[in-house]
């Protein structure tokens, strides 16, 4: 019942959003109705499952709150005048911010494996720098939704050791999936790269003209305390990964339990509010109707954003229940294909079952049937295990469910359904064929020790 209830789901999101003209939110409503029905006379428990655990996810509250923290930072004009300190160092390059957008967000993959963090974090800088120099909001989003999957296929990152830990994973070690999954990341990189370089020529984007690029010197002296947005990030970021995390763990009385109960994705939207509050509470006072104003015009985003993901989230969760991962699970061992067929069809699968569940989720449900298969098939555990995570990966661009879909569409005002099929010819796709070269062998990743 898991498979179909995951067809019914996509189906029913597409014909009242797509078909009917209906608002996403209300089709997303829709389909969460229609899973819970697959569960008959449990269906009303499947639900209330469903619900408490929307309700309970921190990605629920996070979508709102980057609702709110826009409309603060540009109410504030605290975004323009960090934009204008970027653009006065990357204006003179035709789709400048596209590449420093694509850019941080490896960055933050290779810190960070949250593709609802990575684009919440990287989208609340990058995504009205890109509308400013002539990026459209579609677009914008697009890109910072499809780049989330960077937290997945670089490393370090959850999805990576819930495979390792797996029994069919045990001919390769962590350090071997750390290598070559950073190669094949590589790839991943410089792939959304040429996107945006094609982007940029497709659409146009223009050079930022030159009277409208103040120097550095000068951007600097205007909005020099603009770049204190960046704290909200950063502060997390250093609590949580690295040096000072390890540190809070052992030699203090926040251990282990404390740092992980840090959630960066809740906290980087609080403290961008905040930190945008203080620097600019002169600001407000000055043009308090204006910023009155600006929150009455932005109030009913909240509605749709939060709406959205509750149902997107609480649809997933029924689906789990259901056991859409240990039916598709089954359904891939019982195939016997060639490699290169192998891998197309454990590529689709994986993308399948990533887009209404979080690419652990995906892992945990299909990871060892799917390295099993694809080593059977002989093609190497290492690189078995990095071609599942690259598929894996796609968990954030993947519509209709993907929480970075309506993080980066609540930031850009942009309207979600349309980014539904640029997101799977330029980063979905594109991905199961990434998987698949790098299986083949066509391209080629360092594996140590082989």
């Amino acid at each position: 019942m898991g498979i179909l209830a995951l067809f019914v789901f996509i189906a029913i999101t597409v014909l009242i959003n797509v078909v009917l003209k209906r608002d996403i939110a209300e089709a997303l409503l829709l389909g969460l109705l229609g899973v819970a029905l697959f569960g008959g006379r449990e269906a009303p428990q499947l639900l209330w499952h469903g619900i408490t655990s929307a309700i309970s996810s921190e990605v629920t509250f996070a979508g709102m709150a980057f609702v709110f923290m826009g409309i603060i930072v540009q109410s504030t004009g605290l975004i323009d005048r960090l934009i204008t300190i970027l653009n006065s160092i990357f204006g003179r390059l035709r789709g400048g911010a596209g590449y420093v957008s694509t850019l941080s967000s490896a960055m933050m993959g290779l810190i960070a494996g949250s593709t609802a963090g990575n684009s919440a974090t990287v989208g609340s800088v990058t995504i009205p720098w890109m509308k400013q120099t002539g990026f459209s909001s579609n677009r914008a989003a697009t890109l910072v939704a499809g780049n989330s999957g960077l937290g997945v296929s670089l490393p370090p990152n959850s999805t990576m050791f819930i495979i390792l830990a797996m029994p069919a994973a045990a001919a390769s070690s962590a350090s071997q999936v750390y290598v070559t999954l950073a190669c094949a990341g590589a790839y991943a990189v410089l792939y959304r790269l040429v996107v945006v370089w094609y982007w940029t020529k497709r659409d146009n984007i223009p050079k930022t003209p030159r009277e409208n690029i103040v120097s550095l010197n000068e951007a600097w002296s205007q909005g020099w305390r603009s770049p204190s947005i960046f704290l909200g990030i950063i502060i997390p970021v250093l609590l949580t990964i690295g040096p000072l995390a390890s540190w809070l763990k052992t030699s203090t009385g926040v251990g282990e339990a404390g740092v992980k109960a840090i959630s960066i994705i809740v906290w980087v939207p609080i403290l961008i509010t905040v930190i945008a509050l203080i620097e600019c509470a002169g600001r407000i006072r000055r043009n308090n109707a204006q910023f009155r104003a600006q929150l009455v015009r932005d109030l009913p985003s909240f509605a749709t954003v939060g709406i959205s993901l509750f149902a997107a989230l609480a649809a997933a969760s029924i689906m789990e229940e259901l056991g859409v991962g240990d039916q598709l699970s089954n359904t891939l061992d019982a195939f016997d294909l060639p490699k290169w067929a192998m891998l197309l069809v454990v590529g689709v699968l994986a993308v399948i079952v990533a887009t209404p569940l979080s690419s652990t989720a995906t892992a945990a449900a299909i990871g060892a049937p799917a390295v099993a298969a694809l080593t059977a098939a002989g093609i190497d555990p290492t690189i078995a295990v990095v071609a599942v995570l690259l598929c894996t990966a796609t968990e954030g661009a993947s519509p209709p469910v993907g929480a970075p879909i309506y993080l980066s569409a609540a930031m850009a005002e942009a309207n979600p359904t349309k980014m539904f099929v640029p997101l799977i010819v330029y980063f979905v796709v594109p991905m199961i064929l990434l998987a698949w070269l790098v299986g083949m062998g066509f391209l080629p990743v360092y594996v140590p020790g082989v």
